[in-house]
């Protein structure tokens, strides 16, 4: 099920409409963010360029645009409501770029990663929650099986990311995941 699942969101369609293949960084983060809205815990997105460059290295401000991969929206959107399941009342997509380097960091203000599966989370089986249920106490059907994120990492990784976990420093508490692209594998190339 897992191959299929891949196979269908990294497929290349076969004629695609200039205008719906690029996407700008923050339309991918609000699609992939916008079924996860919820009065119960607040979203926040920020996307802005790295603030530290000198006047002799001017970075490049524009926004990135990239092309439309339903495997990198569902890779995030999956990151987004793992962390908005695991969220006392908050979670933050940080998006932040230059002419480098392209990063998305989803953080939450939950218990964050436990010590036990820090170095195994992201390989199938690998979960931090009990079998049918969700942190914030709701039911589901299917959940605990640690494939949702192994499938995230996974498309993440095919689209040229690096995806890298990590709890929130003190004494902030929750979990954070970073996805960082080389700019030039993010940018959709100029025609």
């Amino acid at each position: 099920r897992c191959r299929e699942i891949l196979r269908k969101l990294t497929r290349s369609p076969s004629a695609q409409d200039p205008h719906h293949v690029s996407l700008p960084l923050t339309q991918l983060i609000q699609e992939a963010a916008s079924p996860y809205q919820s009065a119960a815990i607040t979203i926040d997105i920020t996307a802005r360029p790295f603030a530290s460059r000198t006047p002799a290295e001017p970075a490049d401000l524009r926004e990135p645009i990239g092309q439309r991969r339903p495997g990198v929206i569902f890779g995030l959107g999956n990151l987004i409501e793992n962390a908005v399941d695991f969220a006392r009342t908050r979670v933050e997509v940080m998006a932040l770029w230059d002419d480098k380097e392209v990063s998305i960091t989803v953080s939450d203000d939950g218990p964050g990663f436990s010590p036990e599966v820090m170095d195994t989370l992201g390989e199938p089986y690998v979960t931090t929650r009990p079998s049918g249920q969700r942190a914030n106490g709701a039911q589901t059907e299917g959940s605990g099986l640690g494939l949702g994120f192994f499938i995230a990492k996974t498309l993440l990784e095919r689209s040229g990311a690096s995806v890298i976990v990590s709890n929130r420093p003190g004494p902030t508490t929750g979990a954070a995941v970073r996805i960082a692209w080389p700019r030039s594998e993010f940018d959709l190339p100029s025609p």
